[in-house]
């Protein structure tokens, strides 16, 4: 299981304070049991086992949504967002 911690630390531009505090947060508080809306977080569409939270207006964090809880997926600019899509709709990603 990929932990936020690993995500932040591989991501490949470089990630402002304030975005890993905010990432961090949102993963506090999806363990702690609050709803995913209630955080910002959004369903993706053409892929409903995923949500999408926003880290400010250049960043996306997308959570897996499993039967034994959540899991964070990956963090990718808003630009890549489209890219993270289609990867996710043609294979097991």
């Amino acid at each position: 299981m990929t932990s936020t911690k690993h995500l932040i630390d591989t991501f490949q531009s470089r990630l402002p304070n304030c975005y890993k505090k905010q990432a961090f947060n949102i993963e506090l508080k999806l363990k702690e049991g609050t709803f995913y809306s209630a955080l910002g977080g959004k369903k993706i569409q053409s892929c409903p086992t995923y949500i999408r939270f926003k880290l400010g207006r250049g960043f996306r964090f997308i959570w897996h949504i499993a039967p034994d809880g959540f899991h964070p997926k990956t963090i990718t600019t808003r630009q890549g967002f489209e890219r993270i899509i289609k990867q996710l709709r043609n294979s097991s990603y």
